[in-house]
């Protein structure tokens, strides 16, 4: 008898409480109509505070009022940042929750996400020609989050993370670009804003777009059908390992990134100056080779290997390649500002050698012979240096080291010359 009293008493709590939900639910969904949003926050904080006994349709009813009260008020204008991200927590709870696509509340809310990605988007592309890439990155990657069949976004998103030089970002971006396939070789439908002249990316909303157009904001629609990005995404996560010194990650990448794309110069040099970082000279060596031979006469590719050279201490071999890059190129002047750095390399050794001798007559017959060699270096390089000035009158580093290049052998009136154009 005291069971059956209990297991009664029990069964009257749960439905008085179901009896509350509906009332709050009620008030709320009154308040979210009316546009009142300080009510509407308080009617659905009420319901929060009971929702764990609440059935999954109560629940679904929750986060689809909370997601339309955050709707309505980026229709205002009013709080766009913090009503976006409650627009992809609630609805993201809501379909987690009613996983039928066709229902009414997960039908309105696919549609008022769609209209909160075109603004987002409008947003992030805002960002992205102010250069604040910061804030490009998080738009889009929420313009992801509010359709995540639309991975065009999260590449977006990535790639707004490399220009900030968000590195952790990118790659975790890039990583999930990876894991879901991505492989960005897909259409999408574009038009013209015409209050901004920016091209607005719709992704496979053809009847977004197509509303604009018929709305007359937006001109000029297209469908655009890309190239594979997967590529791209894996040399430019093998760049962001080597960037941040991840060598053995960047060699991985790097060597998938070359499956896709064996002819890519750029992968290659970076390739190349991994076998240098790990001093691997017989693969930096071997790789030079089929660099040089798929380019012969690229005085940049030529400068670049120099480049190379150079830091892994292969002077006369540096010198070479800046020289071919020279008879390629007469006017390139990185390649005639390194051969120069190249001939004062010794320049330190001699120094120390005269300010280490004696006052003998030996030691002074020594320190003329050491100073004729410091003099023909500076004549040197002075010609790489002068040839540089005259492709580029601005070129602060040829300018400066010219200068002391002048003083040092009393060239005053060309140090005035000099000084006159600095």
């Amino acid at each position: 008898m005291n069971k059956r009293y209990v297991y009664l008493l029990s069964a009257l709590m749960i439905s008085g409480l179901t009896m509350a939900q509906k009332k709050e639910l009620k008030d709320a969904e009154k308040a979210v109509k009316k546009g009142n949003a300080v009510e509407a926050n308080a009617a659905l904080k009420s319901v929060e505070a009971v929702l764990g006994s609440a059935t999954n349709e109560q629940k679904a009813q929750y986060y689809a009022l909370k997601g339309n009260l955050a709707y309505a008020q980026i229709e205002k204008g009013q709080e766009f940042d913090k009503n976006v991200e409650a627009v992809i927590d609630s609805y993201k709870k809501l379909t987690e929750i009613d996983k039928d696509k066709n229902s009414k509340l997960v039908k309105q809310a696919s549609e008022e996400m769609n209209v909160v990605a075109s603004k987002v988007v409008n947003k992030a592309i805002e960002e992205n020609n102010a250069s604040n890439f910061k804030g490009a990155t998080k738009r889009f990657y929420q313009a992801y989050e509010l359709n995540p069949a639309d991975t065009l976004y999260l590449y977006y998103a990535a790639t707004s993370a490399v220009s900030s030089k968000d590195y952790p970002v990118a790659v975790t971006y890039y990583k999930q670009l990876i894991d879901l396939g991505y492989k960005g070789n897909e259409s999408y439908y574009t038009a013209v804003e015409k209050a901004s002249g920016e091209t607005q990316n719709f992704g496979k909303d053809s009847k977004m777009r197509d509303l604009f157009i018929k709305q007359g904001t937006h001109t000029d629609p297209k469908f655009v059908k890309e190239e594979s990005k997967r590529p791209e995404i894996v040399k430019n996560l093998a760049l962001i390992y080597y960037e941040q010194g991840k060598y053995d990650e960047a060699e991985e990448a790097i060597a998938e990134a070359r499956k896709a794309n064996p002819d890519d110069i750029n992968l290659m040099l970076t390739h190349m100056d991994l076998y240098l970082k790990s001093n691997n000279m017989g693969k930096y060596e071997e790789l030079a080779r089929e660099v040089l031979a798929k380019n012969p006469n690229d005085d940049v590719l030529l400068y670049n290997l120099g480049v190379t050279s150079y830091q892994a201490g292969k002077l006369e071999e540096a010198k070479k390649y800046y020289e071919r890059a020279i008879q390629i190129n007469p006017k390139n002047e990185n390649a005639y500002l390194n051969m120069a750095f190249i001939k004062l390399q010794p320049d330190e050794e001699i120094t120390n050698k005269m300010n280490s001798l004696g006052m003998s007559a030996a030691d002074n017959k020594k320190y003329e012979e050491l100073k004729k060699q410091k003099d023909a270096l500076y004549k040197d390089a002075m010609i790489d240096l002068e040839k540089v000035i005259s492709i580029n009158p601005d070129n602060q580093e040829a300018l400066q080291t010219l200068q002391n290049i002048y003083r040092a052998l009393e060239m005053n009136d060309k140090l005035k010359a000099l000084e006159a154009k600095m």
